[in-house]
């Protein structure tokens, strides 16, 4: 069965056929929010990599970003030339991560939530952001528009993993807004 059926039937959520060069996907209504999650080819010259996404349109009060992303040899030779990293104050947490904010206590506010924390860290591959562009590679959303956007290496198939991304963009979510950083 379509792993992306199989997860609308189970969450209640919509399947979307896809068409074209977009995949078929999943969207679940959370509160007034619409988490979409699908698949996504990501091309580069002659190369291509596949990857699964969920995206959130939001809609901030302030011009809050972040980043946290798994630390890997590309993103550790960035940080060695200049990236800012921010710390939580979890060594655990920490040296799992690379965390990147225009606002270091609202970032520390947001992740101080320890069910957001153990989901993140459950995960294989992180790379979890505020983006003004659509669905993270597409085009540059419109002024004051912007999505919650994760994106993991590979097509996920399996169930277990896809609730867990939405448990953790709905605790996200919860995070955001209970902070005033999002419109409810």
């Amino acid at each position: 069965m379509n792993i992306w059926k199989q997860l609308a039937e189970e969450t209640d959520g919509v399947f979307t056929e896809g068409y074209s060069w977009n995949s078929d996907s999943t969207t679940i209504e959370y509160k007034n929010w619409k988490i979409i999650l699908d698949n996504y080819t990501v091309w580069s010259g002659k190369y291509s990599n596949d990857v699964t996404r969920v995206i959130t349109p939001i809609t901030l009060i302030d011009n809050f970003k972040f980043e946290i992303y798994t630390e890997t040899t590309i993103r550790k030779i960035e940080n060695f030339f200049g990236g800012q990293d921010i710390k939580i104050g979890n060594p655990d947490f920490d040296n799992l991560f690379t965390i990147k904010s225009n606002n270091e206590f609202k970032i520390k506010s947001v992740l101080k939530n320890k069910e957001l924390q153990s989901i993140l860290k459950d995960q294989k591959d992180v790379n979890i952001q505020i983006s003004d562009y659509k669905g993270i590679w597409g085009e540059k959303l419109p002024e004051n528009t912007f999505e919650l956007s994760y994106y993991i290496n590979g097509k996920v198939d399996h169930l277990k993993t896809l609730n867990s991304l939405i448990s953790l963009f709905k605790i996200m979510l919860d995070e955001l807004s209970n902070i005033n950083l999002i419109v409810k």
